[in-house]
């Protein structure tokens, strides 16, 4: 098992190249280990370090971060309090993703939309549009094969789910990947921060197993779009794709679900 999950986090590298360097990149100065925090808790939670991942030892995860070994200590404490990490001794030990994720609760979800007015939703979305698609068009100009086994590899997997919380990691893995094969390293750092926006809001939408199979079709759309170098019919699908989900929030919004 420990073999098996070292390998999907060797190919998740190639294909988050750009987006786990970010995770991994220095921390701004300032709050240190409110960013670290930060920085790693919203990595877990958009499936760039996945469930079951060891992270790297404390000694290199350090220097990676630049931060002092002791900041980071502190850092992983708090996660490990959280919920988000495990220390395992012995052979083969290490800091270790949980396998169980602590699951945002859905008032906060729904106090953090009624926060948005309709306006800001929508102006969301907008940007999501106009990064997504560039982000996929790039994509399907500048892909190479690995990021095509690796994009096949999540829509293969979503299509075998039919429980959100899974399906919605690896559906942000997903667009994450499409802005790593677009080797912008700002389009990265911009699909990050739109799905962190979204992975706060996506738990309001109620669960359909029908719902997240047209998800899916729309990201194996996508794929056949990449893998052809249609960078214009990319581009289209990833709008009709993103406009889909900016109906739901908005419904929501309007229905006032986001008031109690």
């Amino acid at each position: 098992m420990a073999a098996q999950v070292e390998i999907a986090a060797e190919n998740r590298s190639d294909s988050l190249a750009l987006a786990r360097e970010a995770v991994f990149s220095p921390v701004a100065d300032g709050a240190v280990v409110e960013q670290t925090v930060r920085r790693l808790g919203e990595a877990i939670g958009l499936g760039l370090i996945e469930v079951g991942e060891r992270l790297p030892p404390e000694s290199e995860l350090s220097v990676r971060l630049a931060i002092a070994p002791m900041t980071l200590r502190e850092a992983l404490r708090i996660l490990r309090e959280a919920g988000y990490l495990e220390t395992r001794r012995g052979r083969g030990g290490g800091t270790f993703v949980r396998r169980s994720l602590p699951q945002q609760p859905a008032r906060e979800a729904r106090r953090h939309l009624a926060r948005l007015t309709v306006e800001e939703l929508s102006d969301l979305m907008d940007y999501r549009v106009a990064v997504s698609g560039a982000a996929v068009a790039l994509a399907a100009e500048r892909r190479s094969d690995a990021d095509l086994v690796a994009l096949e590899g999540l829509v293969e997997r979503m299509a075998g789910l039919d429980a959100f919380a899974p399906y919605r990691r690896l559906d942000h893995r997903f667009h994450l990947a499409v802005a790593s094969a677009a080797r912008s390293p700002r389009l990265v750092a911009a699909e990050t921060a739109i799905q962190v926006d979204l992975a706060k809001l996506l738990r309001l939408i109620p669960e359909s197993a029908e719902m997240l199979h047209v998800s899916n079709e729309q990201h194996r759309e996508l794929l056949a779009a990449i893998r052809a170098g249609a960078a214009a019919r990319a581009r289209g699908v990833m709008e009709t794709h993103v406009r889909g989900t900016a109906d739901f929030l908005v419904g929501l919004r309007l229905g006032k679900l986001g008031e109690s």
